[in-house]
């Protein structure tokens, strides 16, 4: 089930660009929290710090589209194979309830 069509990677940028503000957004609250760095110093560590921050969010993105992919294809096969026993199961009543029908008429007559 792939789909790389245009709209799928539109819908990544949103995600991405929601990543990257709250990477910067926590670089910013964490380095207000060391009040003794230059601004140069301050800088360099939101910039490292919301770097790293995006890069972890990447990868657990990159593991919960993995899992979902997974599934995907375990729950595709648990519905094909239920819905084979059920269609398995209304040909055996079918099957039962025409042999009955059957017989009834075989003993009417």
């Amino acid at each position: 089930m792939e789909d790389d069509g245009p709209l799928a990677r539109l819908g990544d940028h949103p995600l991405s660009s929601a990543e990257g503000e709250e990477a910067r957004r926590r670089a910013i609250r964490f380095a207000e929290q060391l009040p003794w760095l230059t601004a140069a110093q301050r800088a360099e560590i939101e910039r490292v710090f919301a770097a790293d921050w995006a890069a972890a969010a990447r990868v657990i993105d990159a593991r919960v589209s993995a899992r979902s992919a997974e599934l995907v294809i375990e729950y595709a096969t648990r519905y094909r194979f239920l819905r084979t026993r059920c269609l398995l199961a209304l040909a055996a009543g079918i099957g039962v309830v025409t042999g009955l029908l059957g017989v009834a008429l075989l003993v009417a007559r």
